[in-house]
């Protein structure tokens, strides 16, 4: 029997096992030509960016709206056929951790895919019950657990108890959030365009939500908006702190509105108990102090805030009967 955890994600898809953990941890995109055959996956697919080929189409299939279940098709047979989910005399069993922004429908769809690829069973569970399994939390207990993860695409918050999600919310700000804002406060105050790859390096190294006696600074290259020459400027970590200051806010005010709308007793829980948190916005420096000061309860982030869903996969499939 073959067990696999598939984490999807807009961004980023991984696929681990319980035996060899995490064996893919790339972006969630496609490089194909104009017959529909795959030049790349990934890092590959992503490095084609910007190509001037006419013949490449690069596809970020769960950024398109509706889902692009062709391209995501193509992406999992070739990441699946790559790492040899399918074998002779061996069933395959795949358990999927989706956003909760998929449909039941979307869930049905991919089931089926899935199944047509070769797999003998497809499980789906959502994102914030699998970030809650990665976390080692007991969810059977008869008092109450809170889960919050902000990734690249999702902000969901979870209160589990007595083993059932009791009750879940979603946030329209996210790590994509972020990047716009950053974007944009780059075009207006420096009249410059830079590519994804720089933002996510200001957000790594300068990253920040509380005011700094002594800023680090950054060099980044862009492109003049005006001139379309390539220029550098240098930013610091204060700056950053000036752009990110709202969107953290509205993190605060929004699990305080979550929170407020819990029963007295359990709200007694999470003050008391803390509010577990993970996903990749979790490495701002300073976002832990932040929200546990102004909300009033511990916050704890997991190990690897990263990698937290797919620890929970890969506990899920060790549970797996044959």
């Amino acid at each position: 029997m073959i067990r696999m955890g598939i984490d999807l994600g807009t961004n980023y898809i991984r696929l681990c096992t319980q035996e060899d953990g995490l064996l893919y941890n790339e972006p969630c995109m496609v490089a194909l030509d104009n017959q529909s055959h795959v030049l790349g996956i990934g890092e590959d697919a992503k490095d084609m960016i910007g190509s001037t080929d006419s013949n490449v189409r690069i596809i970020s299939p769960l950024r398109e709206n509706p889902i692009n279940f062709d391209a995501l098709d193509i992406l999992l047979e070739q990441l699946l056929y790559e790492h040899k989910a399918f074998k002779m005399f061996q069933k395959t069993i795949l358990l999927v951790s989706y956003p909760t922004s998929f449909s039941e429908k979307s869930c049905q769809i991919l089931k089926e895919h899935l199944e047509d690829l070769g797999a003998y069973r497809v499980y789906f569970e959502q994102e914030i019950w699998i970030a809650a399994i990665g976390a080692k939390l007991d969810l059977f207990l008869p008092v109450a657990s809170c889960v919050l993860n902000i990734g690249s695409s999702n902000c969901d918050i979870a209160l589990f108890l007595n083993g059932k999600m009791e009750k879940k919310a979603r946030c329209n700000v996210s790590g994509i959030t972020i990047n716009i804002a950053l974007k944009n406060w780059l075009t207006n105050s420096y009249n410059i365009n830079v590519s994804n790859k720089q933002i996510e390096k200001i957000k790594r190294k300068l990253g920040q939500v509380n005011i700094q006696q002594n800023p680090k600074s950054l060099e980044i290259v862009g492109m003049d908006k005006n001139s379309h020459v390539l220029k550098s400027i240098i930013i610091n970590e204060n700056q950053i702190v000036g752009v990110l200051t709202p969107l953290v806010q509205q993190w605060a005010n929004w699990i305080l509105q979550f929170l407020s709308n819990l029963p007295i007793t359990t709200q007694q829980d999470v003050k008391t108990r803390g509010i577990v948190c993970c996903g990749g916005s979790m490495l701002l420096s300073g976002l832990p102090t932040y929200l546990q000061n102004t909300i009033g309860c511990p916050i704890f982030v997991t190990d690897d805030p990263l990698n937290t869903v797919s620890a929970g996969l890969m506990i899920l499939l060790s549970r797996m009967d044959d």
